[in-house]
């Protein structure tokens, strides 16, 4: 149960008076003094004994009513969990370097970055048509950006683009970061959804002068947009030439995203996955509850005991010596 007023219960201070007042009846419905009788006969006025000594029980009657009345003011509600599901969607696009050193440096023994990235990124769009609310746009990048799909919420088309249509050799080999970025900032331009985030992966360091990473960090946070980067770097231990990992810490920073490091598979997979669960904590879930009033309940019985009260004042206390 919960008050949907519950400031309304500063009116129990006016209470305070009738407290008073049904202390000063126990007071008055004590024996002041005793009458004589005869031996043998019943005592006087015994009835009326009884009744004055239980007269405070017709104030407490009555306080009882005005707390059930003050409790009713506040408005109880008594809520019950109808169903609780994913709030509304969040719109995503993917930003996949397709440039030749993804396809030819290895990320594991048995596959290259962009083998891995294609597999990774299908686990993560898998993910998100099971909860049917998400939409997800396509990006890849070399020299130039080139938008596979707009947001959408076929994700089995997306899954198939990225099986198929994300390689290396498509377009002039280059590493256009910024323009990529800008891209996919582009399409998230038109969307209401309650989170719009873009998943930058890259190998390589921006070498398209046209639009840099920070440019487009830029117009990322002033539009509300959240970069996600992750870096595969070609050395664990430093980092090699032509990859600057500064610039994606810098574009996730910018923008309340995070930048995540990938030396392998598994670090890949876990960088997709913390962004999923950093997304559906933003987003949370959508509540459906079902809520009663509980005022006329705690009206009712206020009610009857006013009417009991009166009742027997009007009655059975209705004479008391």
């Amino acid at each position: 149960m919960r008050f949907d007023d519950p400031a309304l219960f500063a009116l129990f201070a006016l209470l305070l008076p009738a407290v008073w007042l049904l202390r000063r009846e126990s007071r008055l419905a004590r024996p002041r003094y005793l009458l004589p009788q005869l031996f043998g006969a019943p005592p006087l006025a015994s009835r009326a004994g009884r009744r004055m000594r239980a007269l405070p029980l017709l104030g407490l009657l009555r306080l009882i009513a005005l707390v059930l009345i003050v409790f009713a003011a506040a408005r109880p509600q008594a809520t019950t969990v109808e169903a609780v599901k994913p709030a509304e969607g969040i719109d995503i696009v993917l930003v996949i370097d397709t440039s030749s050193s993804m396809a030819t440096a290895r990320l594991t023994n048995d596959e290259t970055r962009m083998e891995a990235a294609r597999r990774v990124a299908r686990d993560f769009i898998a993910e998100r048509n099971a909860n049917g609310t998400d939409r997800i746009g396509l990006v890849m990048f070399q020299r130039r950006a080139l938008v596979l799909s707009p947001l959408t919420l076929d994700l089995d088309a997306i899954d198939e683009m990225v099986e198929v249509s994300v390689r290396s050799g498509l377009i002039p080999d280059g590493t256009a970061l910024g323009v990529a970025t800008m891209e996919a900032i582009d399409l998230l331009r038109g969307s209401d959804a309650a989170s719009r985030i873009v998943v930058v992966l890259t190998d390589g360091e921006n070498n398209v002068p046209d639009i840099t990473p920070n440019q487009s960090a830029a117009v990322a946070r002033a539009t509300g947009v959240r970069l996600y980067t992750i870096g595969l770097p070609s050395n664990v231990q430093q980092v090699g030439v032509g990859f600057n990992e500064l610039t994606l810490v810098y574009m996730a920073d910018e923008t309340g995203g995070v930048y995540f490091r990938a030396t392998d598979a598994r670090e890949l997979a876990e960088a997709y996955e913390s962004i999923s669960e950093l997304e559906r904590e933003r987003v949370g879930d959508e509540v459906f509850l079902t809520t009663e009033e509980l005022a006329p309940w705690f009206l009712m019985v206020a009610g009857l005991l006013i009417v009991l009260e009166v009742g027997l004042r009007s009655s059975w206390w209705r004479r008391v010596p």
